[in-house]
């Protein structure tokens, strides 16, 4: 048998594979210097070092890269977007040449709530990073203090985000340019971010954690939803935990981006197709070398050096956030100083934790007897508008029945549908006979407020970080806000309202923070003070970068996605919409990020 094309490479660390497969040669050919002989081998590996030799670019080639940069698509970030915009062009054209720049290293093979329990500790701290001066208003205001950061590794905020992926109607596009609403009515916009996503609803996840409190909850908000009195629609929550293909047992799988984009990786190579090339540790400073007739970037200077080329065709497209579009577009054209940043928006928070007694319900726990019950959870989704101002909210809904907190705990921080907003164990430790609910309710921040801006700082040399960010609330914010607690209690009153009542059940209760011990608390009767549910940190953040026809309405780029002015300089994400609406961002954000491949693939052929 001819194995001549079975050639195989020795890393100076050790042999080819750790482990010999099945139907592969046994051994290398000239096993020189692997395995221990006739010298030690060497003994510093690092996680870098292995998974670049498989899938990311060594300096050698990156050495090319810098000679010549011509890509059909150079795509900044590795987060949704990214991932989406990337699949979409490949899946029409395998052909396409496609150069990822992401920040960060690789740290987390996928999202967080997939690892063990102990993994879960990672969120926030120094995972997260601020690349931003915050304005003094901001961080003395108690109800805001600060905008979540970046999550600077590759996968970015795939890595942590809550997967909640709600579909918002034509109508909660408010403002929203006719050429992107137009795009949402295609019959492939939802269908393939959905699909991108695995995107399923909590009430078709199918096994045994999301099953009969779930039907109780979704039925008990279908048929009292108008008495929420701001409420509009609500419906089991739509999360990107499906399975990632129709035969396999993995019922509730949150999605992250880097085990997909490697597996795209994998994909171009065994078809012969063209390469994806990702860079890692390469943060975008700016774009440049700008030709006269016609506005195209030829270069971008990164922190590991500037990427040139001298035809028009490259593209680039920019998938790292809002505020990180922002920020190079700030630095790299005076033009965009007049729009970019202008309008920021995204939402505020509120929490509230309640608890009811089983007798409320009619559902009754997988179990006849408690010590046989199992963990159940449900999760739904409830969305409704300020009458004055017509600014949105919804509320996340996590019901959650733990007879054993202690033995559930593994489970629990796995299959909740949000692990910044999950009971605590503390909650659910003498609440085995109840159902807790956990609500986290996001409200928009108005788009109207000159006060809420992302501008250049003048005294910080670092391109990257030379930006100061600032939040504020208006009257009709504040109004929201007082909109959406109303409705999240009148929320919660109708889960713990037995059927045939018209009141909440005896001994419905609510976490009340300690004063002098803020990490315990106790149930009591009354609604908590408004300071222990009104949660600090901004989330979501949009609008820096929005769409229009032209910088005369304010706008930053243009119905085919490019930024005004510059033909092969593209924007994705949350950046482009002129209105944050309150629902999750996702899906739409990948569904726009595909549009822009197809029209930018159709425009190739």
């Amino acid at each position: 048998m001819n194995t001549s094309n079975n050639v195989h490479t020795n890393p100076s660390y050790g042999g080819s594979s750790f482990h010999c497969r099945v139907g592969k040669p046994p051994l290398p050919p000239k096993p020189t210097k692997s395995w221990g002989y006739p010298t030690p081998g060497v003994q510093s590996p690092t996680a870098a070092m292995v998974m670049t030799k498989d899938y990311f670019i060594d300096n050698n080639k990156f050495d090319g890269i810098l000679d010549d940069g011509e890509y059909d698509y150079v795509v900044v970030g590795s987060g949704c977007t990214a991932l989406a915009f990337i699949q979409e062009a490949l899946t029409i054209n395998p052909h396409a040449r496609i150069l990822c720049l992401d920040r960060g290293e690789f740290w987390l093979p996928a999202h967080f709530q997939n690892l063990p329990l102990p993994f879960k500790t990672v969120l926030g701290g120094p995972s997260e990073t601020f690349p931003w001066t915050l304005s003094k208003k901001t961080f003395s205001d108690p109800l805001l203090k600060y905008c979540h950061g970046s999550c600077p590794f590759f996968g970015g905020r795939s890595l942590f985000w809550s997967a909640w992926s709600p579909q918002p109607k034509v109508e909660d596009m408010r403002d929203f340019p006719k050429e992107m609403v137009d795009s949402t009515k295609k019959p492939e916009f939802w269908d393939r971010a959905r699909d991108l996503l695995h995107v399923t609803g909590a009430d078709k996840i199918g096994d045994s954690v999301y099953s009969g409190l779930q039907r109780e909850i979704d039925q008990r908000l279908k048929d009292r939803l108008r008495e929420v009195k701001t409420a509009e629609y609500s419906e089991p929550a739509q999360l990107a935990v499906g399975r990632a293909s129709v035969t396999s047992n993995l019922r509730f799988n949150k999605f992250s981006t880097p085990a997909p984009l490697l597996k795209i990786y994998e994909e171009q190579k065994s078809k012969n197709a063209a390469s994806l090339d990702i860079l890692l540790n390469c943060t975008v400073k700016t774009l440049g070398a700008v030709d006269d007739d016609g506005g195209h970037v030829h270069a971008i200077e990164t922190t590991r050096g500037t990427i040139t080329w001298q035809g028009d065709n490259t593209k680039v497209i920019l998938c790292a956030g809002a505020f990180p579009a922002a920020t190079i577009l700030l630095n790299s054209f005076s033009e965009c100083r007049k729009t970019v940043g202008k309008r920021v928006s995204g939402h505020f928070l509120t929490h509230i934790v309640a608890r009811a007694p089983l007798s409320a319900f009619k559902w009754h726990p997988v179990g006849s007897k408690p010590k046989d019950r199992r963990l159940e959870i449900a999760a739904h989704y409830l969305a409704g508008k300020d009458p004055t101002s017509g600014q949105q909210y919804h509320v996340q809904i996590t019901a959650i029945q733990s007879p054993h907190p202690k033995e559930d705990a593994e489970d629990a921080a796995r299959e909740c549908p949000d692990y910044a907003a999950a009971a605590t164990y503390e909650q659910l430790e003498h609440s085995t006979e109840h159902v807790v609910f956990v609500c986290a309710t996001l409200g928009e921040f108005s788009e109207l407020n000159q006060e809420n801006w992302f501008k250049m700082d003048p005294s910080n040399p670092d391109v990257t970080t030379n930006m100061k960010l600032q939040y504020t609330l208006t009257k009709s914010d504040r109004h929201l806000w007082d909109t959406m607690d109303e409705a999240t209690y009148q929320t919660i009153e109708q889960m713990a309202t037995p059927d045939g009542s018209e009141s909440p059940a005896e001994g419905l209760e609510y976490w009340h923070i300690d004063e002098h011990e803020p990490n315990k608390g106790s149930w009591k009767p009354a609604h908590p003070k408004q300071s222990e549910i009104r949660i600090p940190g901004i989330v979501h953040e949009t609008s820096t970068a929005f769409m229009g026809s032209d910088p005369s309405d304010g706008s930053s780029v243009g119905p085919k996605y490019n930024v005004h002015g510059f033909p092969n300089v593209y924007v994705t994400g949350g950046a482009l919409f002129p209105t944050a609406g309150s629902w999750n961002p996702t899906l739409t954000m990948c569904g726009f990020a595909q549009d822009l491949a197809r029209q930018l693939e159709k425009g190739r052929h």
